[in-house]
């Protein structure tokens, strides 16, 4: 099993900060969504079937229950890691779990530095407000609102995904120049998510379309349009996507694996997963599985006092945008 439980301290409101000295994380996945802050050195942090190289200052957003890995490029890398659970936060934030998050670094036209220093003081100022001894009603009253802003805060930066065509596969991209409404966004989560928690089935486009009440050519053409991906494309991406859990978390065979995940054989489910990937579901399973001896955590927690230096000391770092 490669699923990570996050332990949130009783009484607290369900959030989570560690400060870590990394060289490695092994592949895994939680039911939690994950903010990840490098304060020093460089991480390559790979989610699913997307590679990252992450720089000091650098914020990433790691999606509810998608796989990711992480490894420090030279050495160890100081790492902040935030958890918080999500289906607590969909009190404020109705639409929460239908939001996908991307990283910045692909944007031509964005500049986010200033948004990620926000990003930084929102989680200097929570830290200590975690780390105190006892919970009491006004220290809720001040870290629950605190958290809402600083979640909404990373919507706004990070919600909007857009693939591009890169030879014969696409990558992810924020796109602002799409210029989406609020709505169109809303709209652009409800049917991505649709189609992600339904892609086990025989899923139709007119399924998609009659589940938004509009008719599957403006689905098709909106989709497209505002993703990247055709719906096709979107609901295989979907079904690889789920797969990485089967099979780094279970030993089921990949006739099993396929049928469970909605494609119609095996040779069909190897074919996208390679399309996404660039290598086979087996290989896959045998790099990131958790008796791989190269798959392993290597890491070393910080203490308090020690954290809260290494933050303020990220207080004199420029983030810099990442690297594919």
């Amino acid at each position: 099993m490669s699923r990570k439980e996050i332990e949130f301290r009783p009484g607290f409101p369900p959030i989570s900060i560690d400060v870590i000295d990394v060289e490695s994380i092994a592949c895994h996945w939680h039911e939690a969504l994950e903010v990840v802050w490098v304060l020093s050195g460089e991480i390559y942090l790979k989610e699913s079937n997307m590679p990252y190289n992450l720089k000091p200052g650098d914020v990433y957003v790691v999606n509810y229950n998608e796989t990711h890995k992480i490894s420090a490029v030279n050495g160890r890398a100081t790492v902040v890691f935030l958890h918080f659970d999500f289906h607590y936060f969909t009190k404020y934030i109705p639409n929460l779990h239908e939001i996908s998050y991307e990283h910045y670094c692909f944007s031509n036209n964005l500049d986010v530095n200033e948004s990620l220093v926000e990003c930084h003081e929102y989680i200097k100022e929570l830290y200590p407000l975690l780390e105190q001894e006892k919970p009491d009603k006004g220290l809720i009253m001040r870290i629950e609102p605190l958290a809402h802003s600083f979640i909404q805060h990373l919507i706004d930066t990070f919600q909007y995904t857009f693939y591009k065509k890169s030879g014969d596969t696409y990558r992810a991209a924020i796109d602002k120049s799409a210029n989406l409404s609020q709505d169109q966004l809303r709209r652009l989560h409800r049917l991505t998510h649709y189609i992600y928690m339904n892609s086990n089935n025989k899923l139709t486009l007119d399924d998609v379309a009659e589940s938004v009440f509009y008719s599957k050519f403006y689905v098709s053409h909106f989709i497209k349009k505002a993703y990247g991906l055709s719906f096709q494309e979107t609901l295989c991406l979907s079904r690889v996507t789920i797969s990485e859990r089967l099979l780094i978390g279970t030993d089921f065979t990949m006739d099993n694996i396929a049928a469970m995940t909605g494609f119609s054989t095996r040779n069909q489910y190897c074919q996208q997963f390679k399309k996404w990937h660039g290598i086979t579901p087996s290989r896959y399973r045998k790099e990131n599985s958790p008796n791989n001896p190269d798959n392993t955590d290597l890491v070393f927690p910080s203490d308090y006092e020690s954290a809260k230096r290494k933050m303020l000391f990220a207080d004199n770092v420029k983030p810099e945008n990442a690297d594919l």
